[in-house]
């Protein structure tokens, strides 16, 4: 299994932060920073991030292989 380029980590109290392992920052959506969510919102935004990361690494071979298949 690969490495996942975003995780959890806890915060303050209750609450977490996305971290982005590439730049070990706190992760940006549309330039808001994921920072004092609950544990059920931070773990839906890890999965829905690291599949949007795994999509987007995956989709140009896709394509690749699609291509190859018309010729």
């Amino acid at each position: 299994m690969q490495n996942q380029r975003y995780a959890l980590q806890k915060n303050l109290n209750i609450y977490w932060t996305v971290i982005d392992t590439v730049s070990d920052r706190k992760a940006l959506v549309d330039g808001f920073v994921m920072d004092m969510l609950t544990v059920d919102e931070a773990e839906e935004l890890v999965n829905t991030l690291n599949r949007a990361e795994s999509h987007a690494i995956l989709a140009p071979a896709q394509r690749e292989h699609r291509d190859r298949r018309r010729q």
